[in-house]
């Protein structure tokens, strides 16, 4: 039998909006995490949604998906009852470019942009860890804006010498989200998130966003 200390975790990682000082005045970054027994059942739950909606295509891709829709809907409550039932985590955070700035919020300077996402990522990671720690067989997940080996190797050697991450990271993965459907999940959490944030959310919308994560605006730095 395998001890539950040997499973192994993962934590899908996504952002929405831009990681640089122009563009989307809103960025979020999302941590989805979840035991790979755990991670089983969602894709259960995924595969069985896609056939009865009939979606081959991704999630972004629909007609929904902007809005979340009952669709949408449908799927994002399904793994609200995971998080419900404490399978799964999730935590986001969100900032307005403008007021981070204001305030002093590093790297969000032309050619910052590395720093400024893997600055962002370990906030995320630090907030979510005393939410739910994690063991040493954690794959951290994430959606591949860089092909390069070098955006990986930065983000590893960054996470790693963060010693408030711990255990460290045992695999950073980047994934194309084309085929990885959690990372598509983790897509739609964060247009519900950006819905709240802006304002156009239903009543709906916002009690799914309070089940499916715990959200928590970055106004500044660390200091």
């Amino acid at each position: 039998m395998t001890n539950a200390s040997d499973q192994k975790e993962f934590i899908f990682f996504d952002e929405s909006g831009d990681p640089g000082p122009a563009g989307d005045p809103i960025y979020i970054v999302v941590a989805l995490h979840m035991a790979e027994a755990v991670l089983n059942h969602v894709r259960y739950c995924d595969a069985a949604f896609r056939y009865h909606s009939q979606i081959t295509k991704e999630y972004k891709d629909q007609n929904w998906a902007r809005n979340i829709g009952q669709a949408g809907i449908r799927l994002l409550t399904a793994m609200a009852d995971f998080t419900d039932a404490g399978q799964v985590t999730g935590t986001l955070h969100w900032l307005m470019k403008a007021s981070y700035k204001r305030n002093g919020g590093p790297y969000l300077q032309p050619g910052e942009t590395r720093k400024f996402r893997h600055f962002q990522i370990r906030l995320l990671l630090e907030h979510h860890r005393t939410r739910r720690p994690w063991s040493a067989r954690l794959d951290l997940v994430l959606d591949r804006w860089d092909p390069s080996t070098s955006a990986r190797r930065d983000l590893e050697d960054y996470l790693r010498a963060n010693f408030a991450l711990t255990p460290q990271i045992e695999t950073v993965t980047f994934v194309d989200s084309l085929y990885a459907d959690l990372i598509q999940i983790a897509d739609l959490y964060t247009r519900v998130a950006r819905l709240t944030i802006d304002g156009s959310a239903t009543a709906e919308h916002s009690a799914l966003a309070g089940r499916l994560f715990v959200a928590r605006e970055i106004t500044r730095g660390l200091y």
